[in-house]
């Protein structure tokens, strides 16, 4: 082993009578520009180091953090850990993950990141405000222009030999524009994600924002009824995004899932396809490793409506009988890793957004949900607000708001009928638009 840090926590460990030892690593420099009012509004920069160590003995965890790696850091992480290790409680699971494959090559890297000038960087933001405001004379401004770049080294050692590392970089970009004709506001949003500035067009980030606050104008309420609905991709993405949790093994373990005991079964329609794929580089989650260093890969989750497996680490895929799914996620420096999904995503379908739209005949394209995430995560009941635009004779129509959606997530999943071909990542979620069947809807 050749990570100095890690012999140095090693050796402490020992000292304080041994144990199994893993050490993460992540070194991130982080840069963000804001637009607003025509200037440059604010810049930030920070490069921070974190370290998390976990130490595994008599069937017990420690864990502790870092910021310096230093030492003297070092060994009071190693000493916290130990101590924090004396005093858990005891589960026959603990314990690093097994020997496992090597992590897949996949490119989470653009060297054309380095070739960007601070300047560049400067004059993206700003052009964002600019193109809204160009847009359309009702473009007014944007409440948020915003581009925000971020490179990481990531390395885990631990005392069974694994020794990885990978280099990451993401760039977003994301506008929230404001529209006003007379008495009447609308806002917008768009944005974009790529390895490095040199796969982000601003124009059309600004156009996004700006269209989808224009298309709003002049909305009405619809009438109370079961419409047939097209869900547009990013509605489509809140909904798995609320379901996300439901697939994970704790989750499931604790009864706290909607999918828990379903194993097999028939959940969704045959029309749906979930997926958590890790090796997706145009998915923001992507990683060739967890967060203690078991290879990622693809992972079926409901395959033609079938639940098809869950999501777990090295601890809970003991404690379910089902190993590692390469699912270990690290949330921020202070806390331990835990089950999380990586790229979640409902895979591409076949329909152009046109013939979703002449399927679905007269209905509504829902555009947006107004707080899904306050679905019951173990029920799947909801009843939230949305907004979106009628559809008559397969045609779109005038804008829709004010009014709210009701029903049951998988009841939902049940009516889908079909997927469109606008497949789209937003962030760690993917999806593309689809076609229900029926949701009840309260207007006037």
């Amino acid at each position: 082993m050749s990570d100095r840090r890690f012999e140095v926590v090693f050796r402490e460990v020992e000292r304080q009578g041994g144990g199994e030892v893993e050490l993460y690593a992540a070194r991130s420099r982080a840069r963000k520009y804001e637009a607003r009012e025509g200037r440059l509004d604010a810049i930030s920069f920070s490069d921070t180091l974190v370290l998390g160590l976990r130490v595994f003995r008599e069937n017990r965890m420690g864990f502790s953090y870092g910021f310096t790696g230093d030492d003297a850091d070092l060994a009071r992480m190693a000493k916290e850990a130990v101590f924090c290790a004396e005093f858990s409680d005891p589960d026959e699971a603990y314990g690093l993950p097994d020997v496992d494959a090597r992590p897949a090559d996949i490119s989470l890297y653009d060297p054309a990141t380095e070739s960007v000038s601070e300047e560049e960087k400067r004059d993206f933001a700003q052009s964002l405000e600019a193109g809204v405001v160009a847009r359309d004379p009702r473009m007014k401004r944007v409440r948020t222009a915003s581009l925000q770049e971020t490179v990481s080294d990531v390395s885990l050692v631990n005392s069974r030999g694994v020794l990885l590392s990978r280099r990451e970089s993401r760039c977003f970009a994301f506008v929230d524009a404001v529209a006003e004709e007379g008495d009447e506001g609308q806002t917008g949003y768009g944005f974009d994600f790529a390895r490095s500035l040199r796969g982000l067009d601003a124009a059309t980030i600004a156009a996004e924002g700006a269209d989808r606050a224009l298309r709003m104008f002049g909305a009405v309420r619809p009438k109370t009824g079961a419409y047939r609905v097209v869900l547009e991709n990013g509605a489509a993405a809140e909904l798995i995004e609320v379901l996300a949790p439901s697939f994970l093994a704790p989750q499931v373990a604790k009864g706290k899932s909607m999918l828990a005991n379903r194993l097999g079964e028939r959940v969704a329609s045959e029309a749906v396809f979930v997926n958590d794929d890790p090796l997706d580089s145009a998915g923001a989650g992507a990683e060739s490793f967890d967060g203690e260093g078991v290879a990622c890969r693809k992972r079926e989750l409901i395959s033609g409506g079938v639940l098809r497996g869950y999501l777990s680490d090295s601890f809970w895929g003991r404690k379910i009988n089902a190993g590692s799914t390469g699912s270990c996620r690290r949330s921020g420096g202070k806390t331990p890793p835990s089950v999380g999904a990586s790229n979640l995503c409902f895979p591409r379908g076949l329909l152009s957004p046109d013939k979703l739209l002449e399927a679905a005949g007269d209905g509504i394209l829902l555009t947006e949900f107004l707080g899904i995430h306050t679905a019951d995560p173990v029920s799947g009941d909801f009843s939230v607000g949305a907004s979106g635009i009628r559809i008559k004779g397969g045609k779109l129509a005038e804008p829709l708001h004010g009014f709210a959606v009701s029903g049951n997530i998988l009841d939902l999943l049940e009516k889908v009928e079909s997927a469109g071909n606008d497949f789209r990542w937003f962030g760690d979620i993917g999806a593309p638009s689809l076609l229900i069947a029926q949701i009840a809807v309260g207007g006037d």
